[in-house]
């Protein structure tokens, strides 16, 4: 195994770039692909030193949770999954905790993450005493969270009266910038790591402009982030001066901000991009050039407030729905 660069999680070490396993539950990332080829770039990922990974129970009811249990077999790898945030009473999440641990096949979760902050009308103490329970019982190791601002973040980090959170995973890249204005300089300063998911926009920071499939079709941020030339210019030029692919730059910049990327892989050439961007760093100039054009993104609306508004039932109605579409 081939080894990478890593950072601290917890107590734990990982890769500075990671993999986010949503694709694995199929349906809204169109065909084209199988589950063997997924278990199959996971494990040229794993086999090439990328050792933490990510999913939720909600990716594809489950499914993600299986592939990825497929895939880890025999290798050291830490992983991630996510409790669905319509799941905030204590039975349920130690039942979903259950759920998730089997169908991954591990004796301990490793990070164990509030997949979005609960509604409003529910107690958030109760929910984050609840994880710790579970860190107690030794079904999980680490509590994290994701979709959370900083208010949020800090009544969170209020909440708990034994272990931190160590962790909050947010949609950032440089077309979603949102975090930067409200709770990354807070996560700096609690040593809160950042994860990043939707690191390349739902793919349009690595060459996609086709709304192809429904994950792009019903994402607004792929749709503006399409038509801005000056950003996809940019990012294209240094992708070319440094001899890799847009991906691997969008990827490495946001390693260079702190974050830990966690793109979605189908196929073995996916992972190359990854591999590539471990291996280089950004000069300054270059990432001051990116931090520049994707400025205007630093402003867009952060994607977990309105299900803050939202009854828990009522979200979960919707997803449920949205599987079947």
């Amino acid at each position: 195994m081939r080894v990478v660069d890593t950072v601290s999680l917890g107590g734990l070490k990982i890769s500075r770039i990671g993999l986010g396993a949503w694709q694995a539950g199929f349906r809204s990332w169109g065909s084209g692909y199988t589950r063997e080829d997924v278990i199959s770039a996971y494990r040229y990922a794993f086999e090439y030193g990328v050792n933490f990974i990510d999913t939720a129970e909600i990716y594809g009811n489950g499914v993600s949770e299986e592939i990825v249990g497929e895939a880890i077999k025999g290798y050291d790898v830490v992983v991630a999954t996510k409790v669905a945030g319509f799941h905030t009473s204590e039975h349920r999440i130690f039942k979903s905790a259950e759920m998730s641990r089997r169908r991954l096949g591990v004796d301990v979760i490793d990070l164990y993450q509030l997949h979005w902050p609960p509604s409003i009308y529910t107690s958030l103490c109760r929910v984050m005493r609840s994880l710790e329970k579970l860190v107690d019982r030794g079904i999980i190791r680490y509590i994290g969270v994701s979709n959370f601002d900083g208010e949020l973040l800090k009544k969170a980090m209020e909440c708990m009266s034994k272990y931190e959170i160590v962790s909050n995973q947010v949609q950032y890249s440089l077309v979603y910038r949102a975090i930067e204005r409200n709770g990354l300089d807070f996560m700096k300063e609690n040593n809160i790591s950042m994860i990043a998911y939707s690191p390349l926009g739902k793919g349009v920071l690595a060459g996609k402009r086709v709304v192809d499939n429904r994950a792009r079709r019903f994402d607004y941020v792929f749709q503006k982030a399409a038509k801005d030339e000056e950003l996809l210019r940019s990012l294209k030029d240094i992708s070319e001066r440094y001899g890799v692919s847009l991906a691997s730059i969008a990827l490495r910049w946001i390693v260079e901000k702190g974050g830990v990327p966690i793109p979605g892989v189908k196929k073995r050439s996916h992972v190359d991009a990854i591999l590539d961007a471990l291996d280089i760093n950004l000069n300054r100039e270059d990432v001051e050039l990116l931090d520049r054009v994707s400025m205007k993104y630093v402003d867009m609306p952060f994607s977990a407030v309105v299900s803050r508004l939202v009854p828990g039932f009522f979200v979960k109605l919707v997803i449920s729905f949205m599987r079947g579409v």
